[in-house]
């Protein structure tokens, strides 16, 4: 099922006083990425699932790694969403199945309390649709963030766009993904969420892979 949805911005300040005034939500601080040079920000989308808000980490003056790529991004866009599984191994599995590479691998953060949330990932590789095949989580006994995020926004849909759909839509049923793929020119992502101040889209194109496990390690 779905996780949640990853909004990429070159300077998270910056992005979550606009954020705010546009939608009334003061967004949850999630914390840092160790060795990727990324921090992120929060809010709950009901129903299980979140938003992550990614950027540079601020606490560096000169962004590194994974941040120094989102910093010469320029406007915030969806960067590519995660799949919510209880059981990584049995999703190694059908991953390898479907043709794919990919290996589960431990990730943390520390939370601004000094909490420490940590989760089990895979990235997927061998194919050519870049982030629009999610990674999968399995947080295990950590709370999961939509339970401990902002609140105030509601999902009301979110599409993954393919100018091949239906070939998209048969790896996701491969692998286990549960999300709309629709027809479009170019591969990219479309979402609608009903906030306090009225509703709020954002549609993007696919860019460059953030999210491969190659790019992850070498942050």
């Amino acid at each position: 099922m779905l996780d949640h949805i990853i909004v990429l911005t070159e300077d998270l300040t910056r992005f979550r006083s606009q954020f705010e005034a546009d939608t009334g939500v003061a967004l949850t601080v999630g914390g840092a990425h160790p060795g990727i040079g990324t921090a992120n920000l929060l809010a709950s989308l009901g129903d299980g699932v979140y938003m992550e808000f990614m950027g540079p980490d601020p606490a560096f003056d000169t962004p590194h790694g994974v941040g120094a790529r989102l910093a010469a991004r320029g406007a915030p866009r969806i960067g590519g969403f995660a799949a919510r599984t209880a059981d990584i191994g049995a999703t190694a599995a059908a991953v390898e199945a479907a043709g794919l590479a990919g290996a589960p691998t431990a990730g943390s953060r520390a939370a601004p309390d000094g909490s420490v949330i940590a989760w089990t990932a895979l990235f997927t590789g061998g194919h050519d649709y870049g982030d629009q095949v999610p990674f999968f989580i399995d947080w295990g006994e950590t709370a999961h963030p939509s339970t401990t995020s902002a609140t105030g926004l509601e999902l009301l849909s979110f599409e993954v766009v393919h100018p091949e759909p239906d070939r998209l839509s048969d790896l996701y049923g491969r692998i286990g993904v549960s999300v709309e793929v629709v027809g479009g020119a170019a591969p990219g992502f479309r979402l609608r969420m009903r906030t306090p101040r009225g509703e709020h889209a954002l549609a993007s194109e696919l860019g460059q892979r953030i999210f491969a496990p190659e790019a992850v390690r070498q942050g």
